[in-house]
């Protein structure tokens, strides 16, 4: 089975290990640089807790903060190990997307309890703090990090498109799903993309793919790393998002 991994490091390489683990060896094609800030400025003074929708977010947040006291909420399991992991105690998991935060957030604080800070990158899927603004919160922003398309795709890669073998690409994001067509287009590969199959982390993540010759488009059931890898040891037309040839 050929597997290529199109997020961006160090989370291509948590991937990776993932699906080794299941003894698959994965082509790693990052179509994304992430690059951190030097530095997070955010005054802390009047915040009740802070919120995470993504890994990258608390990897931006651990090297250039040492606040480790207040609350966190995360988008799902996975950036709330990570949370723990650098010494966060307080953390709670929405185990979704970012609606799903939203909701846990509303349930767990009071707007009167001071603001919610959200660190993100510079785009960012969903509206986490307009969605609580709306209901009364005092929401703030800080951006920790920002994702840059590349500019090529790996060789290995491409050879492996090029093959004709069927293939299975990994989407994190919708971001990096227009990215990988783009590059693909760019490259001429759009001819060969009827032998690809591209695997979401969400319906929302896959939308950028639709009606351009893959395979087929399979949506997880459930927003996150574990659903998701999920999809290669399991019957795909039974969760199938639909052919989007």
């Amino acid at each position: 089975m050929t597997v290529l991994i199109t997020r961006g490091w160090p989370g291509a390489e948590q991937t990776a290990t993932g699906l080794r683990a299941m003894g698959i060896d994965p082509i790693i094609c990052p179509v994304m640089d992430v690059n951190f800030r030097a530095k997070i400025d955010a005054d802390l003074s009047d915040v009740q807790a802070l919120a995470f929708t993504s890994a990258n977010g608390v990897r931006s947040w651990g090297p250039r903060r040492p606040e480790r006291d207040l609350p966190v909420f995360t988008v799902g399991n996975a950036t709330a190990e990570l949370a723990r992991n650098i010494g966060f105690k307080k953390v709670h998991s929405a185990r979704g997307d970012v609606e799903d935060l939203g909701k846990l957030i509303k349930r767990k604080l009071r707007p009167s309890g001071g603001s919610i800070l959200h660190i993100r990158g510079i785009h960012t899927a969903g509206n986490l703090a307009g969605d609580l603004r709306k209901d009364g919160y005092t929401a703030r922003e800080a951006i920790g990090y920002g994702t840059v398309p590349v500019d090529v795709l790996s060789e290995e890669a491409i050879a492996a498109i090029i093959s004709g073998a069927p293939v299975q690409v990994l989407i994190h994001s919708g971001r990096g799903a227009k990215t990988f067509l783009d590059l693909a287009r760019k490259f001429g590969l759009h001819h060969w993309l009827g032998s690809v199959t591209a695997l979401g982390i969400s319906e929302k993540a896959l939308k950028p793919l639709e009606n351009a010759g893959f395979a087929d488009l399979i949506a997880a059931r459930e927003p996150n790393e574990q659903a998701l890898l999920g999809l290669l040891g399991e019957p795909m037309q039974l969760v199938s998002a639909g052919n989007a040839s």
